[in-house]
C-alpha cells in the first residue's frame, strides 16, 4: 500500500520507556494482507501494577500541587496540546492506522481528526468543571444548604 516505517513501541511507566515484565509482545497483522507489520507490548497485571504504583506516586508529588488539585483548565491545557500533536502528525498516524485496521486511507485520515476531537471535547468538559464545582442545589428547606462537590477518584489501571 504505502511505504511507512512502523515505530517500535514500548510501555511508557514513571517517565521511562520500558518491555513489558514478561517481554512478551503481540504482532500486528495488517488485515488486508494478512503480514506480520510489528508488534507491541503484551501488559499484564504485573506491569499495571507498576504504573499504578508510579501514578500514585506522581499523583502525590508536591503534596498534589502539580495534578491531584490542578484546575479543569489546568487539565484541559494538556489535552489540547495533546490534540494538536495529533493533528500535526496526521497524515503519519492516519497512514499507520491504514495499516493496522485495512482500511482506506480517507477513512483512516478522518479516524485521526475523531482522536483529536475526543482531546478536544474532554479539555471542554475540564474546563467546564471548573465552573462547576459547589454548584449549589435547590432544596425545599432553608434550613439546609446542598452543594454537589465532584472530585477524581484517583488512580486506575484500564
Amino acid at each position: 500500500m504505502m511505504a511507512i516505517p512502523i515505530p517500535s513501541r514500548q510501555l511508557f511507566i514513571d517517565g521511562n520507556w520500558r518491555e513489558p515484565v514478561r517481554k512478551t509482545r503481540i504482532p500486528i497483522i495488517n488485515p488486508a494482507t494478512e503480514q506480520i507489520i510489528g508488534d507491541i507490548p503484551a501488559a499484564t497485571a504485573e506491569d499495571v501494577d507498576i504504573a499504578v504504583e508510579a501514578a500514585r506516586k506522581a499523583l502525590a508529588r508536591n503534596g498534589g500541587r502539580e495534578w491531584a488539585s490542578a484546575s479543569g483548565a489546568h487539565r484541559a491545557k494538556y489535552l489540547r496540546a495533546i490534540a494538536v500533536k495529533i493533528t500535526e502528525r496526521k497524515s503519519e498516524l492516519a497512514k499507520l492506522e491504514a495499516l493496522d485496521c485495512g482500511k482506506p486511507l480517507e477513512e483512516a485520515a478522518w479516524d485521526i481528526d475523531d482522536v483529536a476531537a475526543c482531546f478536544e471535547y474532554n479539555a471542554d468538559l475540564a474546563e467546564a468543571l471548573d465552573g462547576k464545582l459547589k454548584a449549589p442545589i435547590t432544596l425545599p428547606m432553608e434550613t439546609f444548604k446542598c452543594h454537589v462537590l465532584k472530585e477524581p477518584i484517583g488512580i486506575v489501571g484500564l
